[in-house]
């Protein structure tokens, strides 16, 4: 037993640890206990306690290796016989509870605070009585056409798949559905292989654009002041615009008349003196048109000009996202006027302040104003010419006398524009928005006509007759530009490169 008990405080260090020699110990103490069991087979009781000593030895064995990875773990302590107390194994575990729980809480109360706000939202959108006004509501609050549309969507068919599921839940209407339809189809048609760098994957990415502004317009609407600055950011209205009509354009067959006079008039204007150009309108495209004849060689004519535009362009669906690009003095024409007694009032406001505004533009000096004296778009005659339409007296009439009460020097030019084969508009104005788009490749053309001597034309005018001034203005107007509209005509007809750059009309 004394052999036995040395035996065990050689294999058994303090605190329960074996020591470093422990292996050779219980080497040792298996041969003892073998050679006592030999010397002594009769004597079971130490054979009894030998095996017991061995168990116990295991026991303490595994023992002190968990109290000695506890030990290094918990508490940081790692040298042989430092234990941590049960209250530092205890707050230990505590801490390690606790953290696990906060980290859990944190994540749980970021996810309740992420669905709270998608609660929120819509909630408050479907709070309206219109299911079509709440899917409005929702989309507005999260701005979806902010989102890179659906990158998935990489063919016609997958776009006009989209527009068709928007129309069928009430998203957008069944005409615009039609509409965008159509104008993908022809658009595509029309330009795909025309001019370098334009194919079908070019088309897709242009229609995604347009897909987008339309329907941030259906959810978000803009609503156009009298006077309407051109947007180019954060979204770039202006080159939005432009890369869709370049497509269209045959550079190779366009022209501009008389260069020289587009750089008089960049001349006047930053001389401080106004221009108002006295134009014939033939399409939809025909600010892009004048931007990518001009942006070349007079770049500051290219952007740096006022539109007045219509009801119709800052209405249509397809057609504002466009108009959001220009620079816009916006008008009520007088064909649309009485369409509906109900908003005549409100109109013919907005037509007062627009003239108020443009009265103080020309005041102020250096504005270059694009204006339709027809008040709308040229239409195909009985024999199937497209021929400028008529002015209207009173317009220009008035644009005189805004010229004339301006504190800055205005000049009038006659300016034609060729643009209809582009974007025909329908042979008959149709008063309902949503119109058929069609689409062509084709040159273009822009001329001036020299400045208009009102004191010239007017004075043989009688002074007793109040409109034979504006009726003598009026018509001088419209003959010259109608003279540089059959030259642009001509040109691009006969594609006469070389013949017409002697007449002073050139490639832009």
């Amino acid at each position: 037993e004394e052999r036995e008990s040395e035996r065990e405080r050689e294999m058994v260090g303090v605190g329960g640890q074996l020591l470093v020699q422990r292996t050779p110990v219980r080497a040792r103490s298996r041969v003892t206990v073998r050679r006592t069991r030999l010397a002594s087979p009769t004597t079971s009781n130490a054979r009894s306690r030998a095996d017991n000593n061995t168990r116990n030895n295991r026991r303490r064995e595994k023992s002190t290796r968990l109290h000695a990875a506890s030990s290094k773990n918990l508490s940081g302590r790692g040298e042989r016989g430092e234990e941590p107390s049960g209250r530092r194994l205890l707050e230990l575990r505590s801490s390690q509870s606790t953290s696990e729980i906060e980290t859990s809480t944190t994540l749980t109360t970021r996810i309740k605070a992420l669905l709270e706000s998608w609660f929120k939202i819509i909630s408050s959108a479907f709070s309206s009585f219109s299911v079509k006004q709440a899917l409005f509501n929702v989309a507005a609050k999260l701005q979806l056409w902010k989102l890179p549309l659906l990158p998935f969507l990489s063919t016609g068919k997958h776009l006009i798949g989209l527009v068709n599921s928007f129309a069928k839940i009430g998203v957008i209407g069944k005409k615009t559905a039609w509409t965008f339809e159509g104008l993908y189809n022809n658009y595509r048609n029309a330009v795909v292989g025309k001019n370098e760098g334009v194919d079908d994957a070019k088309v897709v990415q242009i229609m995604k654009q347009i897909l987008s502004r339309v329907f941030k317009e259906f959810v978000e609407p803009y609503e156009f002041p009298s006077y309407h600055a051109r947007m180019l950011e954060p979204y770039n209205y202006y080159n939005f615009g432009q890369e869709y009509v370049s497509c269209m354009v045959d550079f190779e067959n366009s022209y501009i008349g008389h260069p020289d006079r587009f750089k008089d008039v960049q001349a006047k204007l930053k001389g401080g003196e106004n221009v108002i150009l006295l134009a014939n309108h033939q399409s939809e495209a025909d600010p892009g048109v004048w931007a990518l004849m001009l942006e070349r060689q007079f770049p500051d004519l290219a952007e740096n000009i006022v539109y007045v535009a219509g009801d119709r362009v800052v209405t249509d669906p397809l057609a504002k996202p466009f108009s959001m690009g220009r620079n816009l003095l916006c008008v009520h024409s007088k064909k649309y006027l009485d369409e509906d007694p109900a908003t005549k009032p409100a109109k013919q406001k907005q037509n007062r302040a627009t003239l108020s505004k443009m009265q103080k533009m020309l005041n102020e000096g250096g504005t270059l104003l694009w204006i339709a004296p027809s008040g709308g778009r040229d239409r195909p005659d009985d024999e199937g010419r497209w021929l400028p339409a008529d002015f209207d007296q009173v317009t220009v009439e008035l644009m005189l006398r805004l010229g004339q009460k301006a504190k800055s020097k205005t000049n009038f030019y006659p300016f034609a524009m060729w643009s209809w084969k582009i974007m025909p508009p329908p042979p008959k104005v149709v008063v309902e928005l949503g119109e058929e788009r069609i689409i062509n490749h084709s040159g273009v053309g822009i001329s001036l006509a020299e400045p208009l001597d009102i004191p010239e034309i007017t004075k043989d005018v009688d002074e007793g007759d109040k409109g034979a001034a504006g009726k003598a203005v009026t018509e001088k107007t419209w003959d010259e530009m109608n003279k540089e509209y059959l030259k642009l005509d001509e040109a691009i007809a006969a594609k006469s490169q070389a013949a017409m750059a002697a007449q002073g009309y050139i490639l832009p």
